[in-house]
């Protein structure tokens, strides 16, 4: 086909990443087979994708037992994987759980078929510039003893490595300080903002909801589709629901969300994969990726372990709320034939996951609606500023059964937190901190704090502690109008942050 890809077919979506748990998996020794068939178990709910799972964490229980084996995926097929070491002999049935860092989320398997999806028909948000990962191949050049020319003699492709990917959006959620801090709770208000009483805030849903569900007790937020839920749960965890179990969920129609999120000091942050797919203008939302050689009416690549490596919100006058998000990545993936982006849901924001069809949802914060405080006090005269989360992720390879075109791990270093200002001012505080010694130790009280509203009621709060001014630039105003001051402020740790909302639902 002669037709060349244009923007207008391309999509960009998100998946999340979280634990799979497979139940019942049959094992021969290193190689597992999902339980079930096309009409029970495990395979008659999913397909996973063939190869997306190379390289990923999985722990066995031996046996059935609690004896656990932490292990690697070598390779896998839509219903079978290999494992570099299962610590089973024999054949036995036993439990499996995928680790979340670079396993997008399996979503249903498609009207009987033998289709993989994932879910990925989850909306960005209102994104303004996406640049997709970058695939940077490092390339062996060799001179041999034996090669008889000035010319190298022999050359070869070394490991690949992701690099690049970024967005830039108008912030209409919180869901990116999740993924930025790295731990996240929610709770469910007994009222809601406006006062009124929380409906189905001890609710259950029924057997064939599509929605989000709401775990309070496990502090999970997971899909339910066609009246199954995603991912998958292990049948013999006590606290965990089983499929098409209707106790004690709610849906997130239902109820305001309340999330916390705090600061995540352990050697792994949240990820997500993000699917980014180019069509031609005769491809319909059913259609898999086709068959031909080099994809060409459908071609879809999935970025997978993609985690924050800097997030900054810029806020200027008369402008909203705005972010800037550094990624970084463990592998770009290209779906295979028969994959279905999207789950086949249509082209468009109006049909994916989040977006509200009240439009107020939808809209982004804005700079008119936020206030900051400092030193305890409102600074009621902000021009611009920023606040920049850095998490200083390095990636990692260890030697393994994986291959050459995956990231083992992300490794999170230093956090920094960094606040710029431009400001009017009425007295020398600023000035006199950048002259002190210590750092500003409020105790819980007197801290930084940033704060957002829209009319819908939704709130982001975000609260530093322990911070030191570290520049003042004062000028002398050429037009004789108000002087301009530019602080740049560091802060040591984060003391809270909070995201309200009735709509949009974080899987975590």
């Amino acid at each position: 086909m002669t037709e060349v890809f244009v923007g207008a077919g391309a999509n960009a979506t998100l998946v999340p990443e979280m634990d799979i748990q497979l139940n019942n998996v049959s094992f021969q020794d290193n190689v597992g087979t999902l339980s079930g068939d096309d009409n029970s178990g495990d395979q008659a709910l999913i397909r996973l994708v063939p190869d997306l799972y190379i390289g990923c964490r999985v722990t066995v229980l031996s046996n059935g037992s609690t004896t656990e084996t932490e292990t690697i995926i070598k390779s896998n097929t839509a219903t079978t994987f290999t494992v570099e070491s299962s610590g089973i002999s024999g054949q036995v049935t036993t439990d499996v759980n995928i680790h979340a860092f670079g396993s997008p989320v399996p979503g249903p398997r498609v009207s009987n078929t033998t289709t993989p999806t994932l879910l990925s028909d989850n909306w960005l948000g209102l994104v303004e510039t996406f640049t997709p990962p970058n695939v940077e191949v490092e390339l062996k050049q060799l001179n041999l003893a034996v090669s008889g020319s000035r010319n190298y003699g022999y050359q070869f492709k070394g490991a690949e490595t992701v690099s690049g990917g970024s967005l830039d959006l108008s912030v209409n959620n919180g869901s990116w300080l999740y993924y930025a801090l790295g731990k996240g709770v929610f709770a469910i208000p007994a009222k809601l903002l406006d006062g009124t009483t929380n409906n189905g805030a001890t609710g259950t849903w029924g057997g064939t909801t599509d929605a989000f569900l709401l775990d309070a007790t496990n502090e999970k937020i997971i899909r339910s589709i066609g009246g199954n839920e995603y991912p998958l749960k292990r049948h013999s965890d006590n606290d965990v629901l089983e499929h098409g179990d209707s106790s004690g969920y709610v849906t997130q129609s239902a109820a305001q969300i309340d999330y916390t999120f705090s600061e995540l000091n352990g050697d792994s942050l949240p990820s997500f994969a993000l699917e980014v797919t180019y069509d031609k203008s005769n491809v319909a939302v059913g259609d898999v990726v086709d068959s031909n050689t080099h994809h060409s009416n459908r071609y879809c690549r999935i970025f997978t372990g993609c985690q924050v490596n800097n997030l900054t919100l810029n806020f200027e006058e008369g402008m909203e709320l705005k972010a800037n998000i550094d990624m970084v990545t463990r592998s770009a993936f290209d779906a295979p034939n028969g994959y279905l982006p999207r789950r086949g849901v249509a082209a468009g924001a109006t049909a994916l996951e989040n977006f509200s069809t009240t439009k107020a949802n939808n809209y982004p914060f804005m700079f008119s609606d936020g206030s900051i405080k400092l030193f305890g006090q409102n600074v009621t005269r902000v021009k611009s500023g920023s606040l920049a989360i850095a998490n200083n992720i390095t990636p990692q390879r260890f030697i393994g059964n994986t291959n050459r075109q995956v990231m083992s791990a992300h490794i999170p270093g230093q956090r920094t937190y960094e606040l710029t200002l431009t400001m009017l001012v009425t007295d020398t505080q600023l000035w006199d901190e950048l002259r002190g010694q210590d750092e500003f130790n409020s105790g819980g009280t007197n801290l930084i704090e940033l704060n957002f509203t829209k009319e819908n009621g939704e709130v982001i709060e975000i609260k530093l502690d322990d911070y030191i001014i570290t520049n003042v630039t004062v000028p002398f105003p050429e037009d004789k109008g108000p002087v301009e001051v530019e602080a740049t402020i560091q802060a040591r740790k984060l003391n809270s942050c909070t995201y309200s909302n009735a709509f949009w639902a974080i899987m975590m």
